[in-house]
């Protein structure tokens, strides 16, 4: 088990439970892949802006708080920031001109036990069938410079209660969320002294998280993702206002549809 559930996290976990409980309906698989104690990291796909509130409770009603990295800007802001220390999350220092320094915060919390909550692709996927983008390499720079497990989480539905770049929030009880707990990664021959100063250790370790995390999203949908993931750097695509009013036309036409059913 990770480190004691402490200050406004315990307050959110006593909230979290009668209200998430009637909202949504979590199903959850593979939570024995989950670290019995020691710090570790997991690394979910990100679809929606409610997934991280899914996470953090699955997490939570198992024992373990999760630090997922904020950037360090919001740290700064009288109330948000308040929040945020209180709830033990981790600032990423992204404006450093040391690149060792981005990350210290959250190696610094795995050294302590921690759980860490890190979302490969940094942002919301812009891919447009919500497959997960091309991966940064954080997740995998922490576990090589710490040598803790990398635990993969592959979910799904989140984006169906606060769709994506969208503004709307579908309150009705009992939401379908799936989560999958994967197996841990295995990084042990990428591990050396060098830690993430191995370049080629970082983008084999990224590449394999990233299709430890697909694999799980493809068991979930019961369809192939496809062979290049979404890079936003080099593909075109439709912009977020865009992608959200996509989001709100699915919405309607699901609700139209229950409407004909009813």
């Amino acid at each position: 088990m990770s480190k004691p559930v402490t200050g406004l996290y315990r307050v959110a976990k006593g909230i979290a439970k009668p209200l998430m409980g009637t909202w949504v309906k979590m199903d959850v698989s593979g939570e024995e892949h989950l670290p019995a104690e020691g710090a570790f990291i997991i690394t979910p796909n990100h679809i929606s802006n409610f997934d991280p509130v899914c996470i953090a409770t699955f997490m939570m009603q198992r024992g373990y708080p999760v630090r997922f990295l904020a950037k360090a800007e919001l740290f700064k802001t009288p109330v948000v920031g308040q929040i945020l220390r209180s709830m033990g999350m981790v600032p990423v220092e992204r404006n450093s001109d040391d690149p060792s320094a981005v990350l210290e915060y959250a190696r610094q919390a795995l050294r302590d036990g921690e759980c860490v909550g890190i979302y490969p692709e940094g942002t919301l996927t812009r891919d447009p069938q919500m497959w997960p983008m091309k991966p940064k390499t954080g997740a995998a720079r922490l576990a090589l410079d710490t040598g803790v497990p990398v635990i993969p989480i592959a979910q799904w539905g989140a984006h169906e209660v606060i769709p994506r770049y969208a503004a709307s929030i579908d309150l009705r009880p009992q939401r379908p969320i799936t989560i999958r707990v994967c197996p841990p990664v295995d990084l042990s021959d990428l591990i050396t002294e060098e830690g993430s100063a191995n370049y080629e250790a970082v983008q084999e370790a990224t590449r394999r998280i990233h299709a430890a995390i697909v694999k799980g999203v493809e068991e979930i949908r019961g369809e192939k993702a496809p062979a290049q993931p979404w890079d936003s750097a080099v593909m075109s695509g439709p912009d977020k206002k865009t992608l959200g009013r996509f989001s709100k036309w699915r919405r309607s036409l699901a609700k139209r549809g229950r409407s004909l059913k009813g």
